[in-house]
């Protein structure tokens, strides 16, 4: 008999303590629909009012991680996304890639978990272990010395730690973001990573909490979320002529590709970010995402990469939580409106 067939009838004969709590949620939740069907009133009412807070608690938690296992997302991107839908829970699992790659040594184990990405943003999910005893409370993690191959073009990358949940503990969430000229889906990715630092706020200067390098390699085999357009938009950057050649959409990231002769004149009346508070920068290069409710958002603060070479610009636009990109009727970029059509 089929081993996945075997494994089947062994959770049905045998639950664990995860289904039975999921089988009692689905039977109070159908219960109480059909007695409101025939009755209109809700059959809840008939328990103590503990007895149903800690019924709904359990049944929250067990949807929770049922539906995280079920989509394939972890939990820790869940918290890090910040996804607004089950919608779009559902379409950010399905680009996601689960690598379960371990790197081990003395010091610690890097566990590289997963990694969802579009056009232009590749987001790794890790975890670092530290030796039993060791304690990892600071604010902010990151490795001191960080290496990666991927190709050919450039990068921008760096760590982002995620919230701990237990801050007495030896482990650690992080989330690697990297930005690049095209998508990485489908690449191979080296990694080298040493020493991890840490210090008490965001930004601020790392010191060596645990010693040592940690390498590895992984395939990137995300689906790419992204929906490029074609603009060829001629604009105006700062009184100089550009042409929009293409706009990358997705969940996580919206990116501008442009040309232009003026590529230097355009960065040095762009000025300097301004400072508007600790690790918050103006953004030089902002971009409006209108909404078709009527409702809109502009980077106003620099979260991304904005990268200036000959003749070409890449602006990469990234955010603290996901966007809703199916609901974006257009984009304003130096006065004008490009419709975006899905």
């Amino acid at each position: 008999m089929d081993n996945k067939v075997v494994s089947r009838i062994s959770e049905i004969l045998e639950p664990t303590e995860e289904q039975k709590e999921r089988m009692f949620c689905n039977i109070i939740y159908k219960r109480k629909n059909d007695t409101a069907k025939k009755r209109g009133i809700s059959p809840m009412k008939r328990f103590k009012p503990a007895i149903v807070t800690a019924v709904i608690a359990i049944c929250l938690i067990t949807t929770t991680a049922f539906a995280a296992a079920y989509t394939g997302l972890d939990i820790n991107f869940l918290n890090f996304l910040k996804p607004s839908s089950d919608e779009q829970i559902e379409y950010l699992a399905n680009g996601a890639y689960v690598i379960d790659k371990q790197v081990k040594n003395k010091n610690g184990t890097l566990d590289i978990k997963q990694v969802i990405g579009d056009s232009n943003v590749t987001l790794i999910l890790m975890d670092f272990i530290a030796p039993e005893g060791t304690i990892l409370n600071k604010a902010h993690y990151s490795f001191e010395n960080i290496d990666i191959d991927y190709g050919n073009g450039f990068a921008g990358y760096g760590i982002v730690s995620l919230e701990d949940k237990n801050i007495n503990d030896n482990k650690i969430s992080l989330v690697m973001r990297v930005k690049t000229n095209d998508s990485l889906m489908g690449q191979k990715f080296r990694l080298k990573l040493s020493n991890l630092g840490s210090s008490e706020t965001w930004p601020g200067e790392l010191t060596t909490s645990v010693s040592g390098e940690w390498k590895t390699s992984f395939n990137l085999d995300f689906k790419n979320y992204s929906m490029d357009y074609q603009i060829n938009q001629a604009i105006e950057m700062f009184g100089y002529d550009a042409i929009i050649n293409t706009i990358s959409v997705s969940p996580i990231s919206v990116a501008f590709k442009l040309e232009s002769s003026f590529v230097e004149q355009i960065s040095q009346a762009a000025g300097n970010w301004e400072v508007l508070g600790e690790n918050k920068y103006s953004d030089v290069y902002p971009i409006t995402i209108n909404y078709k409710d009527g409702t809109s958002e502009t980077t106003d603060i620099f979260n991304g990469m904005s990268h200036l070479d000959v003749e070409n610009i890449l602006l990469i636009k990234t955010f603290e939580s996901v966007i809703n990109d199916k609901e974006i009727e257009s984009l304003t970029f130096f006065g004008v409106e490009i419709p975006i059509i899905h």
